[in-house]
């Protein structure tokens, strides 16, 4: 079976995501979004990783995707590694983490991974894995939102826009 993987830190999820997530779904038997991050990183303090994973199991509820977090590998692991080496090294983390959540068959699907990133591209291939690099349809991006709320409210994914209150 195909196993469309789409991953991010969703701080906040947005439309350009989902464009992402339905191209998976359209072309995939299976879809799994990965909300990722660690304490600290660009998602908070507004969206805290366990926040994050909340809101994107409501907002992806009534579609056919199935959620997942996985809370980054410490930064003093990969300090002396190369991209290529952290690359590698999370996307095996990835589909063992997949396939003892029941999310994947390790030996039996083919994981592709969904990113509308050319230096996702870039790194995932260099890591030796099947990516699909998506076109991007929006001019938005969560940095874009988390700098500009009230600009971009049309594109922030309920229930993300929780995350702005007051702002948007």
């Amino acid at each position: 079976m195909k196993a469309g993987l789409v991953f991010g830190t969703f701080a906040p999820m947005h439309e350009g995501h989902m464009d992402v997530i339905r191209t998976a779904l359209a072309e995939c038997d299976k879809v799994v979004a990965v909300c990722c991050g660690h304490d600290g990183d660009r998602g908070y303090p507004d969206f805290p990783l366990d926040k994050r994973h909340e809101y994107a199991v409501e907002a992806l509820k009534n579609m056919d995707v199935r959620v997942m977090k996985l809370e980054d590998t410490a930064v003093e692991v990969k300090k002396d590694w190369t991209d290529e080496q952290v690359w590698e090294f999370w996307a095996a983390r990835m589909r063992v983490h997949l396939s003892e959540e029941g999310m994947v068959d390790y030996y039996g699907d083919e994981l592709i991974w969904y990113t509308s990133e050319a230096d996702y591209e870039q790194l995932l291939t260099g890591a030796g894995q099947k990516v699909r690099k998506c076109e991007k349809v929006r001019d938005v991006s969560a940095t874009k939102i988390r700098n500009a709320p009230a600009k971009y409210a049309g594109c922030v994914i309920k229930p993300f826009d929780k995350g702005f209150e007051g702002r948007i």
